[in-house]
């Protein structure tokens, strides 16, 4: 993703908290901006991005001139004995007479030193695989947005599945519940048997089994979206089973070679890969640099002052030195030390090597997998559509064939229950549909932030958590 599209959702995300209360329900842009902000993935994959970028200036900076001044001031004291011969003129006896004193100088001096390398094999191999390298973590980086992207609205349809299931359990289980009132009822006068009143009630039991279960399955879910977001939503919006149509797809989306082409050719997977298998080749190139001598050119400015006592007074003492020259480094022999890196350089670059072919392996079959989940994804959607549609037709038959005496209240109650999970399953199979498209483009590396804002405008403003409605 570019950063571009990043700096979109981020604005669009402080415009909708701008808006204020009239944003009521949070929707899938603003999940997604939140995750932006707090997603540890993300983050460390920026982070490693950044350190490459590091990473490559450093090994740059081996090519560039060195440049180093340095100073220094010292007092030198120096004492001095000096003997000389005497002779004693009374007794003739000779003898050393000795005179003590001592100096004292003040010495300062300046230097600057200038290293330009000229050739240095090593040096340029290590700055192309740093280069190498940070076009590998800019890739992965591509590739951690754009999971985010799908991992962001897997977590939220998860949510969204999760509120439809316990929607649909409550739904059932007030319906099972007016359907007992009434077996209930019809009993207590005559005109049915006890056994319409028990089935009624194990109905009624099974329901709130299926609703605890999806209490329990809608706080697991939320709690998934809190620790991707790092905020707890009150409401999230969702999307109506009645108008909720699956997105157009040209004939071209539908060509499975068409998104293999593509995927090969701009997956940020394999751009990663075949980076750090470039960096991989330039490392052995390098650690052969270790077998070949190095040239510098080399200069340097030096002033000395030495200041020091001289007769009655000081003396002041000024050297000045300048040098320009050519250094020559030759290795000769470093105890098979760079023939083993050299091996060990191409060993990891086989290594790389391989993995580069898993990943293109591993890609054709993601796209497979992707392209048959949309579309098996979306002709399981049509056949619920069907299924709904038969699925009232049955409950009216059954309500009339109750009414008529030939339909138990067990037929009413499997009806109503059997529609109700029809619709919810419609929702799961859109946002399974939606999910799969989005993994399809994160696949073959073209999701961007324009693919979820695309969903985002099917959805309306219905909660999906907060006040979900009476227990029933």
């Amino acid at each position: 993703m570019r950063r571009g599209a990043r700096a979109a959702a981020l604005a669009l995300g402080a415009m909708l908290v701008l808006a204020g209360p009239a944003q009521a329900a949070q929707n899938l842009l603003d999940t997604y901006e939140q995750a932006l902000r707090n997603d540890p993935d993300l983050l460390g994959a920026e982070a490693e991005a950044g350190a490459a970028g590091a990473r490559y200036r450093r090994a740059r900076g081996q090519l560039l001139p060195q440049l180093s001044a340095s100073a220094s001031y010292s007092t030198v004291t120096q004492d001095q004995t000096f003997e000389r011969p005497e002779n004693d003129g009374a007794t003739g006896a000779d003898f050393f007479a000795t005179d003590d004193g001592a100096t004292t100088s003040d010495q300062q001096s300046y230097s600057l030193d200038l290293t330009q390398p000229l050739f240095n094999w090593r040096a340029w191999q290590e700055k192309d695989a740093a280069d190498a390298d940070r076009a590998a973590a800019r890739a992965s980086l591509s590739v951690a947005e754009q999971d985010l992207i799908v991992r962001v609205a897997r977590s939220y349809f998860d949510v969204l599945a999760a509120r439809d299931a316990l929607r649909a359990a409550r739904e059932q289980r007030r319906s099972i519940r007016r359907q007992l009132d009434r077996a209930e009822a019809a009993y207590s006068a005559g005109l049915e048997p006890i056994t319409d009143q028990q089935e009624a009630r194990s109905s009624l039991d099974s329901a709130e089994v299926d609703a605890i279960t999806a209490e329990n399955e809608l706080a697991s879910a939320r709690d998934a979206l809190i620790a991707l977001t790092g905020r707890s939503p009150s409401a999230l919006s969702g999307i109506d089973v009645d108008t909720a149509v699956p997105e157009a797809e040209s004939p071209a989306q539908r060509d499975r070679e068409a998104w293999l082409v593509t995927a090969l050719d701009r997956s940020p997977r394999i751009a990663s890969a075949r980076a750090s298998w470039r960096a991989a080749r330039q490392r052995i190139a390098a650690e052969r640099g270790g077998h070949l001598p190095t040239v510098d050119l080399v200069g340097s400015v030096g002033r000395q002052e030495q200041l020091f006592p001289i007769g009655g007074g000081q003396a002041n003492l000024i050297d000045e030195t300048r040098s320009i020259g050519v250094q020559l480094q030759m290795p000769l022999f470093s105890g098979g030390a760079t023939s083993a890196a050299v091996a060990e350089a191409e060993y990891e670059a086989e290594q790389v090597r391989l993995d580069l072919i898993a990943a293109r392996r591993q890609l054709i079959i993601d796209i497979n997998d992707a392209w048959r989940d949309v579309d098996a994804t979306r002709r399981r959607l049509a056949a619920l559509e069907r299924a709904i549609d038969s699925g009232r037709t049955a409950l009216e038959a059954a309500r009339a064939g109750y009414r008529l005496g030939n339909r138990t209240i067990l037929d009413v109650i499997d009806a109503e229950i059997t529609l109700v999970q029809r619709r919810a399953d419609r929702k799961q199979a859109w946002y399974d549909h939606a999910l799969a498209r989005l993994e399809l483009r994160a696949a073959a590396g073209v999701l961007g932030f324009d693919g979820l804002a695309r969903i985002n405008a099917r959805l309306h403003g219905a909660p999906a958590m907060a006040g979900d409605g009476a227990r029933g």
